[in-house]
């Protein structure tokens, strides 16, 4: 690795656990953390790649934002922030490895989902739920939305995003 992949590295890790801790501590992932980590990003790829770590960036970039409408489709499934904060370690990683931190990112979030429902004795009112709004969604057409979640199952998703970007960056870049 470069030193620049280095820095790229504890880039992504940065804006993961900021944003890990803002949005266990206030429920959030803001804007001044995103941005800032999403221009970095794009600085970083064009010093690595030239001016092709532009189209790098911001094709990683875009299948971060695009997680949004395909959210909103589905029925907010994500917030606004786990976009953003998908966006900014596009900015990154790039469309591929983004596309792996999405996926191993759902794993690592579906496992944290049941284990706190488990901790809270939530687990058959949650799997319930689940499945009532999978058929609504998918038999009456109707939208799931995440915010009439209780308080007792809330998970800060970004917990789960940077557990994704953390095996990520593990596999694909520490591990080459």
């Amino acid at each position: 690795m470069t030193p620049l992949s280095y820095s790229i590295a504890i880039a992504t890790c940065a804006v993961l656990i900021i944003s890990v801790f803002t949005d266990v501590r206030h429920g959030k992932i803001y804007n001044a953390v995103t941005v800032p980590f999403a221009i970095l990003g794009i600085i970083l790829n064009i010093l690595d790649r030239g001016w092709t770590g532009v189209l790098f960036s911001l094709g990683g970039i875009a299948t971060g934002l695009a997680m949004f409408f395909v959210s909103a489709f589905l029925g907010r499934i994500l917030g606004a922030g786990d976009c953003k904060l998908l966006a900014a370690v596009g900015s990154f990683l790039g469309a591929k490895l983004l596309i792996w931190v999405i996926l191993y990112g759902a794993v690592a979030g579906g496992l944290i989902a049941l284990a706190i429902a488990l901790w809270r004795g939530v687990l058959r009112q949650s799997v319930s739920a689940v499945w009532r709004a999978v058929y609504m969604r998918f038999f009456m057409k109707l939208p799931m939305d995440i915010t009439t979640a209780h308080e007792k199952t809330r998970l800060p998703y970004a917990i789960a995003i940077c557990a994704g970007g953390l095996m990520v960056m593990w596999q694909f870049m520490l591990g080459s």
